[in-house]
């Protein structure tokens, strides 16, 4: 599906007002039906650019020909997932941001999670027998949470500046849903030891994978008693809180911040692909893989 985005940047390139030397790949887990409105995708966690660009004309069968342009890629053999949809972008940008959007955090390695014990969730790795996979690489991190209680845990990151997102921004998580009792998802983001952002996601219906978005806003206005210093974030919080009709349990891939007010006339996704098959791709070795857009004329 090409944009809205994407019709304009592609007009523009044809009248020889955009660059178009450079593009990009994004890969995502994402779900929902593509649509000309898409501006990002649902879910996106790594993003390479194209290797080489080809065409292919196809008879139509009624008397015409079907044009492609093809764009061609390798993942790299340290990255896998499920990949569910496909983005392609411009490789160059006219305007430098940065508090782009940024994939945040995945729940690959348990060790990296503590409690307030200093004890690790459980590493659940995929493998046929399990009811629920990995998007985001082939591992995740299970939290497991008694009837009536909350449970945290932690993990240390890299100095993560919030100071320039707006409230317009958003914070996106992507989990698995195993029964009916989980009744709330709190993420914080912490400067210190007592001083957090938090946002609270009201668990969707059904069971599941789910992928959720919550504004920055609501993050911005919820804070500890001493507020924290948006510039410098160091530790992640997930707080899981079971509710009285039983224990829960849930899986977690991936944790995102989508920069959503930024505007750029020569910048922004061109086309969107949901994959009838998801492509899984596993760690170990590269995969090549081809965008084949096409062009109606």
């Amino acid at each position: 599906m090409i944009t809205k985005f994407g019709k304009r940047f592609l007009t523009n390139y044809l009248a020889g007002n955009s660059d178009f030397t450079r593009k990009d790949i994004a890969l995502g887990i994402g779900s929902t039906a593509p649509t000309e409105n898409n501006t990002k995708l649902e879910f996106e966690f790594y993003r390479l650019p194209t290797t080489l660009g080809s065409i292919d004309i196809q008879p139509d069968g009624l008397g015409g020909f079907n044009y492609f342009a093809i764009y061609k890629t390798t993942i790299p053999q340290d990255v896998s997932g499920v990949i569910s949809e496909i983005g392609l972008y411009p490789g160059i940008r006219k305007s430098i941001n940065n508090y782009d959007s940024k994939f945040i955090t995945s729940f690959e390695n348990n060790v990296n999670w503590f409690d307030s014990s200093n004890n690790n969730p459980q590493l659940k790795t995929n493998n046929t027998t399990e009811p629920f996979t990995a998007k985001i690489g082939e591992s995740m991190v299970q939290f497991d949470v008694a009837q009536s209680t909350s449970k945290e845990y932690k993990n240390s990151i890299l100095n993560l500046d919030l100071s320039g997102y707006s409230i317009n921004d958003s914070l996106t998580l992507s989990y698995k849903k195993n029964d009916s009792n989980l009744t709330n998802i709190r993420i914080k983001l912490y400067s210190s030891d007592t001083q957090y952002y938090y946002v609270d996601f009201t668990p969707l219906s059904g069971t599941g994978d789910k992928i959720q978005s919550a504004p920055m806003s609501d993050l911005f206005s919820n804070v500890s008693a001493t507020a924290p210093d948006p510039t410098n974030i160091t530790k992640i919080g997930v707080e899981v809180t079971a509710g009285s009709g039983g224990s829960t349990t849930v899986y977690f891939d991936g944790l995102r911040i989508n920069d959503e007010d930024t505007f750029d006339p020569q910048y922004g996704l061109i086309a969107r692909s949901l994959l009838t098959t998801p492509l899984q791709k596993p760690s170990g070795r590269p995969v090549d893989i081809e965008y084949k857009l096409q062009l109606e004329f």
